[in-house]
């Protein structure tokens, strides 16, 4: 397969730094504009970390939820050697001594400070990669019908289950449900786009019954 230009610095970047670039996009199903928006949380989630590990300077219990969500989010993104850190360390944690706890804390800082760089380095080249293969296309105006019905049931789910492919599914009826529903849908773009997956599934459950109206 022919690399441009912009896929090929992608590429070089990840492998000198490891990070599984192509495998984390395959997660979203190939589509790049919502591993972009992905990365672009990610930077505030390592910032937040990085707060929260500066202010709970010797207390394990407050990294243990830390650790767990990051285990996941890392992984998802191909942040793999940040992955099996927070894993491995989620493990341990409980049962480290003094000692041992202060050298994690100081490593820990550290870590998410690097990996937190290695995003901030990430987000220009997905960007120019983005503006190069023109991915981020105009989605059409769908009627209200069985397709349309369909997508919005699958984008229910996706929210109901945390899935970030909602970012995708969201974009194919956007412009319909500024339609049907105005007033709701920058709040609930807002919602998806920053992961607040409840807001955005009480938000859609409270549009349904417009749509359910318009199709009679």
């Amino acid at each position: 397969m022919n690399m441009s230009n912009t896929e090929r610095h992608i590429t070089l970047f990840c492998a000198e730094h490891q990070l599984e670039y192509r495998q984390a996009v395959n997660r979203f199903s190939g589509n790049k504009s919502t591993y972009f928006k992905s990365v672009q949380l990610f930077i505030n989630d390592l910032t937040l970390y990085i707060q929260q590990t500066m202010a709970s300077p010797s207390i394990p219990a407050d990294f243990a939820p830390m650790l767990h969500t990051l285990k996941s989010s890392a992984a998802t993104l191909g942040f793999t050697e940040l992955a099996c850190y927070a894993r491995n360390h989620e493990i341990k944690l409980a049962h480290y001594s003094p000692t041992e706890f202060s050298q994690f804390h100081e490593i820990l800082l550290a870590t998410l400070s690097t990996n937190k760089e290695l995003a901030i380095m990430l987000i220009p080249l997905l960007e120019k990669d983005l503006q190069a293969s023109n991915s981020q296309k105009d989605m059409p105006i769908l009627a209200v019908n069985n397709e349309f019905i369909m997508i919005y049931d699958t984008l229910m789910e996706e929210v109901s289950h945390y899935n970030m492919n909602a970012i995708n599914t969201f974009a194919q009826i956007a412009k319909t449900l500024n339609l049907i529903a105005p007033q709701h849908v920058e709040l609930l773009t807002q919602s998806i786009n920053q992961l607040r997956f409840q807001q955005a599934e009480n938000i859609l459950t409270e549009i349904y019954p417009r749509i359910l109206n318009i199709r009679k």
